[in-house]
């Protein structure tokens, strides 16, 4: 009958929505029940040892302020160029096995041509990243590194390297410095103007310069200011030749993969500590730097700035080498473009 069948649809109707309702319940218990999200650990290195001034930099202004949040991204450091050489960490992040670094960027030069750049830019961060330099490199390192740049560590001048030497500099009119019959420690980012200045470049890793010195294997090597009192290197050198000349070169790269797989939380936590990185290293560098040169001065190491006419053409050298060397070579993005957004106006 009419009565029976209404019966039946209104005891299944609230079967359905007891059902419905104890659905609701178990789904309910079972989320209370799971554990929140685990947070992304993300493997970090450094290819400058755990000690060198750019290593402490990179652990105060990145490192440490991303402990303050752990529920998305949790940094593990794995170690420096003694767990991973330092020209392997590049490669070793590309392939997803690290997935941030700090590394020189002319440790990977041979795998971003691009990354040869950075050493004898004129321009700040700032600039950087306003002009579109940021933009055009970014996309180099996307398509060569499989990585993003998270900061440039571009520390507090174009004027932070310097030659370190054993002897007492021979001046050259053409040149400024005269490097003939000197053997030279080197990597990519000094060959160039090391060899204008007729020097034979040697490639040795950081940890073997002492060794390289003591038993006369080289006579000197370019290198940013800071460190040197702690690597000992003063028992050898005698002379640091100015005038400066280059903007450090290192950056904090992450794979390209590792990132995009973050949430927007931990993706927007790592770039706001490539930023602090950016902006807060060079402070903290130039205390370091200051502290070491005192060390080596007072240990007897000369501060030796060629005169006039001589440090002019030691810069110009040095700016002219590198920047030809660079024109030589075959790049991502357009060169001329990129050079330009890497000079500044008064370059």
């Amino acid at each position: 009958t009419d009565a029976t069948m209404i019966g039946r649809i209104i005891i299944m109707t609230i079967t359905c929505k007891q059902i419905a309702a104890t659905g609701v319940a178990a789904a309910t218990a079972l989320a209370i029940g799971l554990p929140a999200k685990a947070a992304e650990e993300l493997k970090v290195s450094t290819a400058l040892g755990q000690k060198h001034d750019q290593s402490k930099a990179f652990f105060t202004t990145f490192l440490d302020p991303m402990k303050s949040d752990k529920s998305e991204v949790v940094l593990n450091y794995i170690g420096g160029p003694e767990v991973t050489p330092n020209k392997k960490q590049g490669p070793a992040m590309k392939r997803g096995l690290i997935d941030i670094i700090m590394s020189p960027s002319t440790y990977y030069a041979n795998l971003v041509p691009e990354a040869r750049l950075t050493g004898i830019a004129t321009v700040t961060p700032q600039q950087w990243r306003k002009n579109g330099g940021h933009k055009m490199m970014s996309e180099a390192w996307g398509k060569k590194l499989n990585a993003i740049i998270l900061g440039w560590g571009n520390f507090y001048g174009p004027n932070q390297f310097y030659i370190w030497m054993k002897d007492k500099p021979k001046l050259s009119k053409t040149t400024g410095l005269d490097l003939t019959g000197k053997k030279m420690r080197t990597t990519p980012l000094y060959t160039p103007f090391f060899k204008a200045m007729g020097a034979t470049t040697k490639n040795i890793s950081p940890a073997e310069v002492y060794t390289a010195l003591e038993r006369g294997v080289v006579d000197g090597l370019a290198w940013p200011e800071g460190g040197v009192a702690f690597r000992g290197w003063h028992s050898f050198i005698k002379y640091k030749v100015g005038p400066g000349f280059f903007r450090s070169s290192t950056m904090v790269t992450m794979n390209k993969d590792k990132f995009n797989k973050l949430s927007k939380k931990g993706q927007a936590q790592i770039i706001a500590a490539g930023l602090n990185y950016e902006n807060k290293s060079g402070a903290l560098l130039k205390k370091l730097a200051a502290a070491d040169n005192a060390k080596i001065y007072k240990e007897g190491v000369n501060d030796y700035t060629l005169p006039g006419d001589y440090g002019r053409a030691f810069k110009q050298t040095i700016i002219n080498a590198n920047w030809t060397d660079a024109g030589k070579r075959k790049y991502t993005v357009d060169f001329a473009t990129l050079k330009a957004k890497m000079l500044d106006s008064g370059s």
